[in-house]
């Protein structure tokens, strides 16, 4: 399986899916999501999940990654920029943007992409994309725990996509 998205230049995410987006909702978090398409998946696959993360923020968070966008239930194998905001055909976690040790948003504005804004450093995200055999008993704003608990047994194949995005200096 291959992920590729238009969304990435010279190794890095273009600023729209980040902090230095217009697309940001009140308390600051960017919510331009970013675009990927899967190609060559099992041909049995039902749906694809995916997990879009930061493991650069242990820094910043004192130890643990910064979820940015979780999804399931996707059929499609084209993503388009900014499908998380715009009617998405798919279910989508909360985000780290949730969290209490972090901004402590509502569970709801959270159960959608959050998007990037590395304080110290440029940092690298990584985009994992599982191909399921089935789709999940999920519903939005599950957490990430959910998530891979229900893919247990259920994954076909797994592709992985990497870029970096600039230092956001507010």
């Amino acid at each position: 399986m291959q992920l590729t998205s238009t969304g990435i230049h010279n190794g890095y995410f273009d600023d729209i899916y980040g902090g230095y987006s217009d697309a940001l909702n009140e308390i600051g978090m960017p919510t331009y999501s970013i675009p990927f398409i899967i190609e060559q998946a099992p041909a049995d696959t039902v749906t694809y999940a995916a997990i879009f993360y930061d493991l650069d923020a242990y820094e910043v968070t004192k130890g643990f990654p910064w979820i940015h966008w979780t999804l399931a239930n996707l059929k499609a194998t084209t993503v388009l920029a900014n499908s998380s905001q715009q009617s998405p055909a798919f279910v989508q976690g909360v985000n780290t943007w949730h969290s209490p040790m972090t901004d402590n948003q509502a569970a709801e504005a959270s159960a959608c992409y959050g998007g990037m804004t590395p304080p110290n450093r440029d940092h690298t995200y990584t985009l994992t994309v599982f191909a399921l055999d089935c789709s999940l008993d999920l519903e939005d704003g599950f957490y990430l725990n959910q998530l891979t608990t229900a893919m247990k047994g259920h994954i076909l194949d797994k592709a992985v996509l990497e870029a970096k995005y600039r230092q956001f200096k507010h």
